[in-house]
C-alpha cells in the first residue's frame, strides 16, 4: 500500500477516534499529522452518520457539499481526503464559501476560528436550513453550533449539540454520538 494512501486512510480512522495498527506504522513513517488534518478527517466523516431530511438531495449522484467559509489551507486539507470519494453514492465536493447565504447550498459548513466573529451571523442566516454546522471556538455550541471541535492535550475531539441538529433537520447516528466528548440535549 503506496504511504500517501495509508496516511489518508489514518486521517479518517483516527477522526473517528480510532488508532490502528496502519496508523501508527504510516505515522511513523511520515511527519506527524497536524491538527487541521485530523478535524478535516473529521469533518469527511460527519456526513457518514448524519441522516438529512427528505429532498435535500435533488437526486441520488447529487453531490454532498463540504463547505469551508474562507479558510483556504483547511479547503487543502478536507480535499485531500474527500478528493475522489463518495458517501451513501453521492460525490463529495468540497467548497469556499464566503457567507451565510452560500452556505445554504451546503450540506456541511466548517467555521474555523479565525471567522468567530461572524458566527452568530452565519449560523442565524442557516435557520431553517438543514446544514451541519461545525466550528472550533469554545462558545460555538451555545451559539447554535452543532458539532464543536475541542482539543484536550494533543487529541482532538468534538462535542454535539443534538438540539441544534434537530432543529435543523438532522439525524445524527447513535454511533457518532456515542464518541463525542459531550453532547448537550
Amino acid at each position: 500500500m503506496n504511504q500517501g494512501l495509508k496516511i489518508r486512510i489514518c486521517w479518517i480512522a483516527l477522526g473517528m477516534g480510532l488508532l490502528t495498527p496502519l496508523c501508527r506504522s504510516a505515522v511513523a513513517d511520515a511527519q506527524a499529522i497536524s491538527e487541521y488534518q485530523v478535524k478535516a478527517a473529521y469533518l469527511y466523516s460527519f456526513a457518514k452518520f448524519v441522516e438529512w431530511p427528505a429532498g435535500t438531495f435533488k437526486n441520488a449522484v447529487d453531490p454532498i457539499r463540504l463547505c469551508i467559509l474562507n479558510d483556504k489551507s483547511f479547503q487543502v486539507q478536507l480535499n485531500q481526503i474527500a478528493e475522489n470519494r463518495q458517501i451513501a453514492g453521492h460525490p463529495v465536493l468540497v467548497t469556499l464559501v464566503q457567507d451565510g447565504k452560500q452556505s445554504r447550498g451546503c450540506q456541511e459548513l466548517f467555521i474555523s476560528s479565525s471567522q468567530s466573529r461572524e458566527t452568530m451571523q452565519i449560523v442565524d442566516s442557516l435557520r431553517g436550513a438543514s446544514v451541519l454546522t461545525v466550528g472550533e471556538t469554545d462558545d460555538f455550541v451555545e451559539q447554535g453550533g452543532i458539532i464543536n471541535f475541542v482539543v484536550f492535550g494533543e487529541h482532538v475531539q468534538f462535542q454535539v449539540n443534538q438540539k441544534a441538529a434537530t432543529q435543523a433537520g438532522l439525524h445524527m447516528s447513535s454511533q457518532l454520538l456515542s464518541v463525542a466528548k459531550r453532547v448537550f440535549k
